[in-house]
């Protein structure tokens, strides 16, 4: 039940409020601009919201970032204000009424990788034919997929014809590099393809003007994360995402 003290203590506000409140938060930054809608803060400023849009101009999630308690009872106070089953995302231990939830952690560093073993074999990949079968036999859970408008270009490992790595770069706003879709084929691990793919892009991406790379990953994949730590990604924020469940 939002109570009235919640209500009252909800305001509107604008994407630039948010980002002087979160001070430039990475996550709020790389939402692309034409797909932000509607933000709320907390009367304090410490928690904020706002809404997310998918390419037909649907609102697909609710973005809110703050302390857990504070952040609960905004989602809480706006929840009329947004679609019914609406995708949430949270940091993790939000206590809020979520199904479906998925415990994920959001990754960003502001600093160049340390040189990879492999990133002199990493390129630019256009064959998107090659992308669709490494992803499809190794990460078919992946975010993003060849054809998929988010994805600004590919990036692979090739070694004898075979395509070994893969890479998308989802950046979506200018200054916020963003990785997806980080795939290696099962005979090439252990061969640093994935560190080595990942500090390439990220060397593109910081080269044409991005202060910042950001990246999810699974909270329970515990190699990404420490591939992650040794590429210097320092921010490490745990995240959840679940659906609103009703209570009107």
């Amino acid at each position: 039940m939002v109570t009235l003290l919640t209500l009252e203590a909800m305001f509107s506000c604008s994407m630039a409020d948010v980002l002087s409140l979160t001070g430039g938060d990475p996550l709020a930054r790389g939402v692309r601009g034409a797909s932000r809608g509607p933000a709320w803060r907390s009367a304090d400023g410490r928690a904020v919201a706002f809404t997310a849009y998918d390419a037909e101009g649907r609102i697909r999630s609710l973005v809110a970032l703050g302390p857990p308690e504070e952040t609960s009872e905004l989602v809480l106070a706006v929840r009329d204000r947004v679609p019914d089953g609406i995708r949430v995302i949270v940091p993790r231990d939000t206590p809020l009424p979520l199904s479906q939830p998925t415990a994920w952690n959001f990754r960003a560093t502001f600093d160049e990788p340390p040189e990879q073993p492999s990133e002199s074999s990493a390129a630019r990949c256009d064959d998107e034919e090659a992308v669709t079968e490494l992803l499809r036999l190794v990460s078919p859970g992946t975010s993003a997929w060849p054809g998929d408008p988010k994805v600004r270009r590919w990036a692979g490992i090739w070694e004898d014809g075979r395509l070994l790595a893969c890479l998308a770069d989802t950046t979506a706003v200018t200054g916020v590099g963003h990785i997806s879709a980080i795939a290696v084929r099962s005979g090439a691990q252990g061969r640093a393809l994935g560190p080595s793919i990942t500090a390439w892009a990220m060397r593109r991406m910081f080269a044409e003007g991005c202060d910042v790379i950001t990246l999810g990953v699974y909270s329970d994949n515990t190699v990404g994360l420490r591939m992650y730590d040794r590429l210097g990604f320092t921010i490490d924020r745990p995240m959840t995402t679940g659906i609103l469940k009703e209570n009107r």
